[in-house]
Protein backbone atom coordinates (compact mmCIF):
# COMPACT_ATOMS: atom_id res chain seq x y z
CA UNK A 1 0.00 0.00 0.00
CA UNK A 2 1.37 3.50 -1.01
CA UNK A 3 2.26 6.00 2.01
CA UNK A 4 -0.15 8.54 1.05
CA UNK A 5 -3.18 5.92 0.02
CA UNK A 6 -6.20 6.04 2.64
CA UNK A 7 -6.71 3.03 4.64
CA UNK A 8 -10.46 0.94 3.61
CA UNK A 9 -10.65 0.69 7.21
CA UNK A 10 -10.24 4.16 7.88
CA UNK A 11 -13.66 6.07 9.49
CA UNK A 12 -14.53 9.87 9.99
CA UNK A 13 -16.69 11.01 12.92
CA UNK A 14 -18.17 14.36 12.94
CA UNK A 15 -18.71 16.12 16.06
CA UNK A 16 -20.84 19.35 14.66
CA UNK A 17 -23.67 20.35 16.51
CA UNK A 18 -24.58 22.97 13.58
CA UNK A 19 -26.77 21.22 11.35
CA UNK A 20 -26.15 23.06 8.25
CA UNK A 21 -22.64 23.21 8.63
CA UNK A 22 -22.45 19.29 9.55
CA UNK A 23 -24.90 18.79 6.12
CA UNK A 24 -22.06 20.79 4.07
CA UNK A 25 -19.31 18.71 5.48
CA UNK A 26 -20.91 15.16 5.34
CA UNK A 27 -21.57 15.68 1.89
CA UNK A 28 -18.48 17.25 0.57
CA UNK A 29 -16.94 14.19 2.35
CA UNK A 30 -18.94 11.37 0.80
CA UNK A 31 -18.90 12.81 -2.65
CA UNK A 32 -14.99 11.74 -2.47
CA UNK A 33 -15.47 8.27 -0.70
CA UNK A 34 -14.46 9.10 2.11
CA UNK A 35 -16.44 6.91 5.57
CA UNK A 36 -18.00 8.50 7.89
CA UNK A 37 -18.02 6.65 11.37
CA UNK A 38 -22.03 6.63 12.58
CA UNK A 39 -20.57 6.75 16.02
CA UNK A 40 -19.15 3.56 17.38
CA UNK A 41 -16.96 3.09 20.24
CA UNK A 42 -13.68 2.16 18.49
CA UNK A 43 -11.50 5.20 18.36
CA UNK A 44 -11.94 7.30 14.58
CA UNK A 45 -9.37 7.50 12.39
CA UNK A 46 -10.27 10.98 12.82
CA UNK A 47 -12.73 13.53 14.60
CA UNK A 48 -13.87 16.54 12.54
CA UNK A 49 -16.35 19.35 15.17
CA UNK A 50 -17.09 22.72 15.17
CA UNK A 51 -16.34 25.00 18.40
CA UNK A 52 -20.05 23.73 19.90
CA UNK A 53 -19.30 19.68 19.14
CA UNK A 54 -15.56 20.78 20.60
CA UNK A 55 -16.73 21.43 23.56
CA UNK A 56 -19.09 19.08 24.18
CA UNK A 57 -17.10 16.28 23.64
CA UNK A 58 -14.08 17.61 25.46
CA UNK A 59 -16.39 18.24 28.65
CA UNK A 60 -15.93 17.07 31.73
CA UNK A 61 -18.77 14.34 32.01
CA UNK A 62 -16.83 12.91 28.47
CA UNK A 63 -13.08 14.18 29.16
CA UNK A 64 -12.53 10.25 29.35
CA UNK A 65 -13.98 9.52 25.80
CA UNK A 66 -10.90 8.85 23.36
CA UNK A 67 -11.27 11.43 20.66
CA UNK A 68 -7.71 10.79 18.66
CA UNK A 69 -7.13 13.38 16.13
CA UNK A 70 -9.22 16.11 15.58
CA UNK A 71 -9.84 19.04 12.85
CA UNK A 72 -11.39 21.93 14.33
CA UNK A 73 -13.72 24.18 11.87
CA UNK A 74 -14.15 27.51 13.36
CA UNK A 75 -15.67 30.67 12.22
CA UNK A 76 -13.25 32.59 13.80
CA UNK A 77 -9.60 31.92 14.16
CA UNK A 78 -9.64 33.61 17.93
CA UNK A 79 -11.82 30.73 18.80
CA UNK A 80 -9.45 28.49 18.20
CA UNK A 81 -7.58 26.33 20.62
CA UNK A 82 -4.00 26.26 20.31
CA UNK A 83 -1.94 23.15 18.93
CA UNK A 84 -5.37 22.22 16.82
CA UNK A 85 -5.36 21.79 13.36
CA UNK A 86 -8.18 23.71 11.75
CA UNK A 87 -9.96 24.89 9.23
CA UNK A 88 -11.97 28.33 8.94
CA UNK A 89 -15.22 28.13 7.67
CA UNK A 90 -16.08 32.33 7.36
CA UNK A 91 -20.44 32.59 8.06
CA UNK A 92 -22.46 34.82 6.96
CA UNK A 93 -25.74 34.94 8.60
CA UNK A 94 -26.98 31.62 8.43
CA UNK A 95 -24.95 30.30 6.09
CA UNK A 96 -21.28 28.59 6.11
CA UNK A 97 -18.94 29.64 3.30
CA UNK A 98 -17.25 25.53 3.66
CA UNK A 99 -14.67 25.07 0.77
CA UNK A 100 -15.07 21.33 -0.03
CA UNK A 101 -11.94 20.80 -1.81
CA UNK A 102 -9.85 22.41 0.86
CA UNK A 103 -11.67 20.58 3.39
CA UNK A 104 -10.94 17.24 1.92
CA UNK A 105 -7.49 18.49 1.05
CA UNK A 106 -7.14 18.86 4.69
CA UNK A 107 -8.74 15.22 5.87
CA UNK A 108 -6.92 13.57 3.19
CA UNK A 109 -3.49 15.49 4.68
CA UNK A 110 -4.52 14.07 8.30
CA UNK A 111 -5.29 10.82 7.35
CA UNK A 112 -2.09 9.92 5.47
CA UNK A 113 0.69 12.62 6.77
CA UNK A 114 1.55 13.88 3.86
CA UNK A 115 1.70 17.25 3.77
CA UNK A 116 2.08 19.70 0.64
CA UNK A 117 5.56 19.71 -0.40
CA UNK A 118 6.60 23.69 -0.03
CA UNK A 119 7.26 23.16 -3.81
CA UNK A 120 4.07 23.57 -4.27
CA UNK A 121 0.95 26.61 -3.32
CA UNK A 122 -1.40 24.93 -0.78
CA UNK A 123 -4.18 26.95 -2.37
CA UNK A 124 -3.63 25.63 -6.46
CA UNK A 125 -1.42 22.58 -6.33
CA UNK A 126 0.67 24.66 -8.74
CA UNK A 127 4.85 25.32 -8.26
CA UNK A 128 5.40 27.85 -5.88
CA UNK A 129 8.14 30.66 -5.80
CA UNK A 130 10.90 28.48 -4.61
CA UNK A 131 9.89 26.51 -7.88
CA UNK A 132 10.15 29.21 -10.12
CA UNK A 133 12.87 30.90 -8.92
CA UNK A 134 14.81 27.76 -9.37
CA UNK A 135 13.33 27.14 -13.46
CA UNK A 136 14.39 30.36 -14.06
CA UNK A 137 17.72 30.16 -12.55
CA UNK A 138 18.39 27.34 -14.75
CA UNK A 139 17.44 29.31 -17.57
CA UNK A 140 19.67 32.38 -17.36
CA UNK A 141 22.48 29.99 -16.62
CA UNK A 142 22.15 27.92 -20.06
CA UNK A 143 21.76 31.15 -21.76
CA UNK A 144 18.70 30.56 -23.64
CA UNK A 145 15.95 33.39 -24.97
CA UNK A 146 12.90 33.10 -22.58
CA UNK A 147 9.83 35.34 -22.01
CA UNK A 148 8.10 35.51 -18.40
CA UNK A 149 4.69 36.59 -18.15
CA UNK A 150 4.10 37.97 -14.33
CA UNK A 151 0.14 38.25 -13.92
CA UNK A 152 -1.35 40.14 -10.75
CA UNK A 153 -5.12 41.31 -9.43
CA UNK A 154 -6.28 44.34 -8.62
CA UNK A 155 -8.59 44.53 -6.32
CA UNK A 156 -8.40 41.23 -5.12
CA UNK A 157 -8.42 42.12 -1.31
CA UNK A 158 -11.69 44.18 -1.79
CA UNK A 159 -13.19 41.02 -3.21
CA UNK A 160 -12.21 38.80 -0.59
CA UNK A 161 -13.56 41.64 2.11
CA UNK A 162 -17.04 41.27 -0.13
CA UNK A 163 -17.21 37.68 -0.90
CA UNK A 164 -15.38 35.87 1.99
CA UNK A 165 -11.06 34.03 1.37
CA UNK A 166 -13.23 30.83 0.78
CA UNK A 167 -14.49 32.34 -2.21
CA UNK A 168 -11.31 34.27 -2.97
CA UNK A 169 -9.41 30.95 -2.54
CA UNK A 170 -11.61 29.70 -5.49
CA UNK A 171 -11.01 32.53 -7.36
CA UNK A 172 -7.19 31.71 -7.45
CA UNK A 173 -8.01 28.00 -8.21
CA UNK A 174 -10.30 28.85 -11.31
CA UNK A 175 -7.42 31.45 -12.45
CA UNK A 176 -4.95 28.57 -12.11
CA UNK A 177 -7.00 26.89 -14.53
CA UNK A 178 -7.31 29.45 -17.21
CA UNK A 179 -3.46 29.87 -17.45
CA UNK A 180 -3.27 25.86 -17.30
CA UNK A 181 -5.35 26.20 -20.74
CA UNK A 182 -3.83 29.05 -22.21
CA UNK A 183 -0.60 27.06 -21.91
CA UNK A 184 -2.18 24.27 -23.34
CA UNK A 185 -3.15 25.70 -26.05
CA UNK A 186 0.34 26.43 -26.89
CA UNK A 187 2.38 23.59 -26.20
CA UNK A 188 6.33 24.82 -25.83
CA UNK A 189 9.38 22.80 -24.16
CA UNK A 190 10.05 26.02 -22.09
CA UNK A 191 6.68 26.29 -20.83
CA UNK A 192 6.18 26.36 -16.90
CA UNK A 193 3.42 27.67 -14.50
CA UNK A 194 4.08 28.73 -11.40
CA UNK A 195 1.50 30.88 -8.23
CA UNK A 196 4.08 32.88 -6.21
CA UNK A 197 1.82 33.24 -3.15
CA UNK A 198 -1.38 35.58 -2.65
CA UNK A 199 -2.91 36.54 -6.14
CA UNK A 200 0.30 36.33 -8.16
CA UNK A 201 1.15 34.04 -10.66
CA UNK A 202 3.87 33.80 -13.95
CA UNK A 203 4.90 32.00 -16.90
CA UNK A 204 7.65 31.26 -18.54
CA UNK A 205 7.78 30.44 -21.85
CA UNK A 206 9.41 31.26 -25.37
CA UNK A 207 10.00 35.04 -26.51
CA UNK A 208 7.56 34.29 -29.28
CA UNK A 209 4.29 32.72 -27.35
CA UNK A 210 4.37 35.05 -24.30
CA UNK A 211 3.37 38.37 -25.68
CA UNK A 212 0.75 35.64 -27.54
CA UNK A 213 -0.29 33.97 -24.08
CA UNK A 214 -0.92 37.45 -22.36
CA UNK A 215 -3.49 38.93 -24.72
CA UNK A 216 -4.72 35.24 -24.51
CA UNK A 217 -5.43 35.68 -21.01
CA UNK A 218 -6.62 39.30 -20.99
CA UNK A 219 -9.49 38.40 -23.43
CA UNK A 220 -10.67 35.57 -21.49
CA UNK A 221 -9.84 36.60 -18.03
CA UNK A 222 -13.15 39.04 -17.06
CA UNK A 223 -15.53 36.46 -18.45
CA UNK A 224 -14.41 34.07 -16.44
CA UNK A 225 -13.97 36.14 -13.04
CA UNK A 226 -17.58 37.10 -13.92
CA UNK A 227 -18.61 33.73 -12.72
CA UNK A 228 -17.22 34.95 -9.19
CA UNK A 229 -20.09 37.79 -8.89
CA UNK A 230 -23.50 38.37 -7.56
CA UNK A 231 -25.41 39.83 -10.64
CA UNK A 232 -26.47 42.40 -8.80
CA UNK A 233 -22.68 43.52 -8.71
CA UNK A 234 -21.96 42.84 -11.95
CA UNK A 235 -24.91 45.00 -13.24
CA UNK A 236 -23.87 47.95 -11.09
CA UNK A 237 -20.07 46.79 -12.76
CA UNK A 238 -18.50 47.23 -8.47
CA UNK A 239 -19.22 46.05 -5.37
CA UNK A 240 -20.39 48.14 -2.25
CA UNK A 241 -17.76 47.82 0.86
CA UNK A 242 -18.85 49.20 4.48
CA UNK A 243 -15.76 50.17 6.63
CA UNK A 244 -15.86 50.24 10.33
CA UNK A 245 -17.32 53.60 10.73
CA UNK A 246 -20.38 52.50 8.04
CA UNK A 247 -19.24 54.68 5.41
CA UNK A 248 -19.90 53.04 1.99
CA UNK A 249 -17.35 52.63 -0.92
CA UNK A 250 -17.63 51.81 -4.33
CA UNK A 251 -14.89 49.09 -5.33
CA UNK A 252 -14.24 47.63 -8.58
CA UNK A 253 -14.36 44.64 -10.28
CA UNK A 254 -10.96 42.19 -9.92
CA UNK A 255 -9.36 43.05 -12.91
CA UNK A 256 -5.91 41.25 -14.17
CA UNK A 257 -2.59 42.92 -14.92
CA UNK A 258 0.29 41.39 -16.75
CA UNK A 259 3.62 42.25 -17.12
CA UNK A 260 5.54 40.45 -19.95
CA UNK A 261 9.58 40.42 -19.89
CA UNK A 262 11.51 39.23 -23.36
CA UNK A 263 15.33 38.13 -21.93
CA UNK A 264 16.81 39.16 -25.52
CA UNK A 265 15.63 43.00 -25.00
CA UNK A 266 17.89 43.30 -21.87
CA UNK A 267 20.72 41.49 -19.98
CA UNK A 268 19.77 39.45 -17.23
CA UNK A 269 21.93 37.50 -14.80
CA UNK A 270 19.40 36.77 -11.73
CA UNK A 271 16.07 35.82 -11.09
CA UNK A 272 15.64 38.64 -8.86
CA UNK A 273 15.76 40.88 -11.80
CA UNK A 274 13.30 39.87 -13.62
CA UNK A 275 10.79 40.11 -10.35
CA UNK A 276 11.80 43.97 -10.06
CA UNK A 277 11.14 44.55 -13.69
CA UNK A 278 7.95 42.68 -13.75
CA UNK A 279 7.21 45.18 -10.30
CA UNK A 280 8.03 48.45 -12.20
CA UNK A 281 5.71 47.24 -15.06
CA UNK A 282 2.88 46.61 -12.64
CA UNK A 283 3.17 49.57 -10.73
CA UNK A 284 3.45 51.52 -13.91
CA UNK A 285 0.07 49.77 -14.87
CA UNK A 286 -1.63 50.56 -11.99
CA UNK A 287 -0.45 54.37 -11.92
CA UNK A 288 -2.65 54.87 -14.79
CA UNK A 289 -5.78 53.54 -13.19
CA UNK A 290 -6.66 50.85 -15.86
CA UNK A 291 -9.92 49.96 -14.51
CA UNK A 292 -9.84 46.87 -17.32
CA UNK A 293 -7.81 43.96 -17.41
CA UNK A 294 -4.55 44.49 -19.07
CA UNK A 295 -1.04 43.80 -20.39
CA UNK A 296 2.39 45.35 -20.71
CA UNK A 297 5.51 44.25 -22.83
CA UNK A 298 8.88 45.63 -21.22
CA UNK A 299 9.99 48.01 -23.50
CA UNK A 300 13.47 47.84 -21.75
CA UNK A 301 16.06 50.47 -21.53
Amino acid sequence: MSSTSIQSDTEIRLAIDNEALSDLVEISLRLEGLRIDSGAQAIPSLVIADTDGYSRITGEENHNSPVGRMLLLASDEVEIPVGFEYLVVPKHGGDFDLNPDLLVRKVREMLTGVRPSPEHNPVTGLPSAAAFESELRERINTGERFGVLFADLNMFKNYNKAYSYARGDRMMVAIGELLKRVIEAHPHPQNFLAHLGSDDFTIITSEKLAPVMAAEIVDEFDEMVAEFYDVSDLARGYIVLTDRSGQESRQPLVTIALAVILSSKRPISHAAEVLEIAEDLLKYLKSRDIVESCCIVDPAR
